[in-house]
Order: C-alpha cells, then structure tokens, then sequence
C-alpha cells in the first residue's frame, strides 16, 4: 500500500495529467499494430452510420460542446480528463444571487440527463444565477470505442460487447476472469465487460495494480434509447484501499478524480443554494431523493420543493415505484416517488448532492427510468428543475 502522500500524487497523475496516458509509449511498448482487415473495417463503418442514424441526443462528446457553442454559449474549461477532453460549465440565467447549480452525466450511460442539462441552458427562465456542467464525464459519453482508444493507439472494429470482451482478452493483462465478469489492464486503464461496483471484495489482490486508476466499461442496453451498445462507456474508480466506486463519490476525498475536483471547485465559487444532478436507473419510473439540511428554514423549503416537484411529475401521467420500493437501504420514503438519502448509512463517502447538502443548502438527485420513452425522460427532468426553481425565487424573492 503507498504512502498517504505517495498515493495522493499517484492520483494526482492519474487523474489530473492529460498525458498520463500516453498512447505513443504504449504503441511502443506492446508492439500493437491495430490495422483492421479491409472487411472488418467496413462493417465498422456501416455499424457506426447506423448508430449515428439511431442515436439519440449526442453521440460524442464532442457533438456536445458544438451544439452549445452554436447557441452562442461562451464555455468556461474548468479542467481536462486524462483524454485531453475539457469539462465544461455554461452560465445561464440572470445575476440574482444566490446561485442554482445543475449537473448530469456522471454516469455517461445516462444520456437523457445530459441533454435535459444542455436544453435547459436556454429554457430555464430565471433572474437567479444558473451554472450548468451537462456532463461530468465526458470520456465515457464518447463511447467504450473512444475509451479503448486510449490505450490502443486507435478505435478498435467492435460491433458488440461480445466482440468486446474477445478483444480485451487478446490485447489484455487478464486481471479477473470468473462468473461472466472480465476485467483487463492494457496501459494505464482497466477495462471491464461489466461493473465491479459493489461485485468484488475491497481491497481484493487483483485490483492492486489499478489502484487510483480508472476501469471502463461499455454500455450494453439493447432497449434504452440514447445507451446502446457500446454507445457509452461507464467509469469506475479503484480507491486507494482496493473499493471499486463511480464518478458520483469522492466529493469529500482530497484525492478525487479530475471530474470531481472541477465540480467541486465551481460550487465552492459559487456556492449554491439549489442543486440538482440528473440521473437515470434501468427501470420505468420516476423517483427523485432528498437530503437532511443542516437548518430548519432549508430542510422546510426544501420538502416544499420536493413535494411540488413531485406532484408536477405525477401530472405529466408518470408512474411511480409502487408502495413497497426502496432504491437502497439507505433511504426513506417520504412520499410516492420521494425519498430522503442517508449517506452516512450508505458508507461510500459523499456524492454530489450529499456533498451539495452538508456545504451549501436543498439539492435533489433526479432518477428517470431508462426504459420510458427518451421525450418523457427529458420532460421529468425538465418539470423538476422549473418547479423547484420557481419555490426557490418565491424564497428569494
């Protein structure tokens, strides 16, 4: 195990250098020559014109940055992914302070967030300053094609996980290989078929090498409009005590990814009194938390938030979790589709709403079921943040 400040460095360079992967090196060191046969070559294109076709909302990254900077959106760098990627904040709205944050996308495979994010720059109507980071991974909303990339010096011509899972065995360190689960090193990466979150032991021996690094994994939905197969790539990070996490922990950990430390950066600048982070999960409901407030006056507005927020859901005719559902144990219900979050119980350090409700006042964590149409998931999204915003002014008013 390293040093406390060996292995803050260690993740500093992970995470915060753009070159620490560095694909020249890698090409030289493991000889790959990743020219595809002329066939396969075209498949893959094919594969990707009819993706593009299908896809809904955007397919790279990239395709993001440009839609916002065609709406003559000025785009603050508030630092850069290992790929060199720029994770970006826009500000919307007025000059009222105090100020109203939204994120989504630090689940890349949850891409009805990410764009309600990015319309919700010109749609929301207020006199309060809005910031918005529409994504908080980039790297893996440019797809697990795009992530593999980095390691194997170009796109590979996979056209499904399972093609995937035989070229991280060939190219591949095989770290762990059982019960349908297969993780890989190639370079400074772990690649994976599937999540490891919450599916191995801490500090499990094969993770050694992959501590303070990141694993990725692609998408594999076959009916989620937006996260095809291979459309997406998921990240996960490896702690410094062996726990494989997500993007959306580490808010209270002074060695956090690079995703996490710009967000929270920008919300110590601006010191939100309304968060929001936008979310999906694989089932076909609404459901949205909350958090305990550390006033009376913020815990009250924030239940009237809460509640009105769900009400207006419930009109658009969405369903909620029946009477019996919890998302974890961790959380209470409070009232069909509502549930407080407890992150002490859930132990796994501080997301960004947790974190948003211990510094700086309300914020609510959004959850759409993947599997309701892609327009409806953008109008819950949607709902939510206008309804809880207008209670907000009323309060500040």
């Amino acid at each position: 195990m390293d040093s406390g400040k060996q292995f803050v460095g260690k993740i500093q360079n992970n995470f915060t250098d753009a070159t620490s992967i560095s694909r020249r090196n890698f090409l030289a060191t493991s000889g790959v020559a990743f020219a595809a046969a002329s066939g396969a070559s075209s498949l893959w294109a094919q594969s990707q014109e009819k993706s593009s076709k299908n896809m809904l909302g955007f397919r790279r990254y990239s395709d993001l940055l440009q839609t916002i900077k065609k709406k003559g959106h000025a785009l603050r760098v508030l630092g850069y992914c290992p790929d060199k990627s720029p994770v970006v904040a826009i500000k919307a709205g007025g000059d009222k302070k105090p100020a109203i944050f939204i994120s989504a996308g630090s689940h890349a495979t949850e891409h009805a967030g990410v764009v309600a994010a990015v319309e919700l720059i010109d749609e929301l109507k207020t006199e309060h300053e809005v910031y918005i980071i529409p994504c908080r991974d980039p790297m893996g909303l440019s797809g697990f094609h795009h992530t593999l990339s980095l390691n194997l010096g170009e796109e590979p011509s996979i056209t499904s996980v399972k093609e995937a899972e035989a070229l991280l065995r060939e190219k591949g360190k095989i770290l762990y290989d059982s019960d349908g689960r297969l993780l890989v090193q190639i370079g400074e990466m772990g690649y994976a078929n599937r999540s490891f979150y919450r599916k191995v032991e801490k500090g499990a021996d094969f993770l050694e090498s992959l501590k303070g690094r990141r694993i990725s994994f692609p998408s594999s939905y076959t009916d989620v409009p937006g996260t095809g197969p291979l459309e997406r790539a998921y990240t996960q990070i490896v702690t410094p005590d062996g726990e494989v996490l997500h993007l959306n922990r580490f808010h209270d950990t002074p060695w956090a990814p690079v995703e996490v430390m710009c967000t929270r950066r920008l919300m110590a600048e601006i010191k939100p009194r309304l968060t929001f982070d936008l979310h999906e999960y694989g089932g076909d409901d609404f459901w949205m938390s909350a958090r305990r407030q550390q006033t009376d006056e913020d815990e009250v507005w924030e239940l009237r938030m809460a509640h009105e927020a769900a009400r207006a859901v419930a009109s658009l005719g969405v369903s909620f979790p029946d009477e019996n559902y919890r998302p974890g144990s961790f959380f209470e219900k409070l009232a069909p589709g509502l549930f407080w979050l407890d992150p002490t119980q859930r132990g796994e350090g501080l997301n960004l709403v947790d974190f948003a409700a211990r510094n700086y006042g309300p914020g609510f964590t959004v959850e759409t079921g993947m599997r309701q149409k892609f327009a409806d998931r953008l109008k819950m999204h949607k709902t939510v943040v206008r309804t809880a915003v207008r209670i907000f002014e009323e309060r500040y008013g």
